[in-house]
């Protein structure tokens, strides 16, 4: 160790206490760490590195459930302030009650009592006094061992080494556990409450084995078998900006299932919209690939889709060199530099006499620019996801985005 811990940070603290579990065992894969924190954390000299994941905290729990089905024997470390469970309150509930194996690291766990046994509130909202009454500050730590967590303890960044300790214990522990991590040196340290029974997916596991058949999984009357994909397809990030009411969701649904369900291919979908249903901001992040996908982010995206000027000034900037930007110069106006222009509007509108179908023709765009997906999956899930009177101008308006693409490249400098 090369720096003095009593000037240490908090993420150098905690990543020293999460690099101890790398080598636990050989059977064991490496941790995933999902953060809430506003920063990033440092570069471990000398250690494996970690994968990592940032987003909001109601948000990295619901992650972190997927991620439990999809890898199984990875130990999930999820970091979050303790007031900030209250904007993942749900999430966490959910998980703790049903025992999903993950371990939560909240920090400035003093949100849970003062000395004199007094709930503490850090966030000072500045609640009316009748509020405070009714509302009382959160108190995470007991809420997870009245819903019988399969372990709740307390350690202090005053002594790594015993964080350490707890941190081994909670991930050992089958099933959803959670260390409050304090500054603090007068509240109860070490194991809160101990639960015995068994992890939830380990339980979901044995019951779907009976459905599992070599090669595929059965998923049900009407859906297509699941099996491997033969190509080996590199991860390719997809991104669909626009506003609401131009079917941009849907389109992330029908491209997410045609990769996974018809290509056989990993695939993760992940979407944002604003407080309005339509006109607001909305974006779908979608991901695939031949090898399993930890993180669902598209943050550097190798296809770009734009809708609108906000999302055109958004996220052009963050995509990957030489990857390719489709923009609806209708919507956007004025282009980003090397953007392929498209009148997805327009023929959505021609093909089917709504704007909504933008999503649609935004997938033929997706196609015409990636071989990670082919027309035949995308004309399969449309039809899975599209009334059936509206199928045929629905695929209409995908192989219009297709052709238009294709004929921008054969007439552009994009190739």
């Amino acid at each position: 160790m090369s720096y003095d811990r009593a000037f240490a940070t908090t993420w150098q603290l905690l990543l020293d206490a999460i690099c101890t579990l790398m080598g636990l065992g050989a059977d064991r894969d490496p941790p995933v760490v999902l953060s809430s924190l506003p920063d990033l954390p440092y570069p471990v000299k000398g250690r494996a590195p970690l994968s990592f994941i940032q987003g909001p905290p109601g948000r990295n729990i619901a992650l972190a459930i997927g991620l439990r089905a999809a890898l199984p024997k990875a130990p999930l470390i999820l970091i979050m302030n303790a007031d900030s469970v209250t904007l993942g309150t749900n999430h966490l509930i959910h998980a703790a009650r049903r025992n999903i194996g993950m371990t939560l690291l909240l920090l400035r766990s003093e949100v849970t009592a003062t000395a004199d046994g007094d709930a503490l509130d850090r966030m000072r909202w500045g609640l009316p006094a009748y509020q405070q009454i009714i509302e009382t500050a959160p108190t995470p730590l007991d809420w997870v061992s009245a819903l019988g967590a399969a372990f709740v303890g307390r350690a202090s960044l005053r002594d790594p080494d015993h964080l350490a300790v707890l941190i081994h214990e909670a991930v050992e522990a089958s099933g959803f556990s959670v260390i409050g991590v304090t500054a603090g040196a007068d509240l109860q340290l070490g194991v809160l409450s101990r639960t015995e029974w068994p992890e939830y997916f380990t339980a979901y596991r044995e019951w779907a084995r009976p459905f599992q058949q070599v090669g595929k999984t059965v998923l049900g009357k009407g859906k297509s078998g699941l099996h491997k994909s033969s190509r080996n397809v590199p991860r390719c990030e997809v991104r669909i900006a626009g506003f609401g009411g131009q079917g941009v969701k849907l389109a992330g649904t029908v491209l997410s299932e045609a990769a996974g369900l018809h290509e056989g291919l990993w695939a993760t979908q992940r979407g944002d919209y604003g407080s309005a249903t339509r006109g607001g901001p909305s974006m779908v992040d979608v991901v695939i690939g031949s090898d399993p996908i930890t993180y669902a982010g598209a943050d550097h995206p190798d296809v770009l889709v734009v809708l609108s000027r906000g999302a055109a000034q958004r996220y052009a900037s963050a995509m990957k060199p030489n990857a390719r930007l489709v923009a609806d110069p209708g919507e956007v106006g004025a282009l980003p530099p090397g953007a392929i222009p498209v009148p997805v509007t327009a023929l959505a509108r021609e093909h089917t006499g709504k704007p909504i179908a933008a999503g649609m023709v935004s997938l033929g765009c997706v196609a015409a620019l990636s071989e990670a997906i082919s027309l035949e999956s995308l004309r399969q899930s449309i039809a899975e996801h599209v009334p059936r009177g509206a199928v045929a101008k629905n695929l209409a308006a995908m192989e219009a985005g297709y052709a238009a693409t294709r004929r921008a490249l054969e007439g552009g400098a994009y190739a």
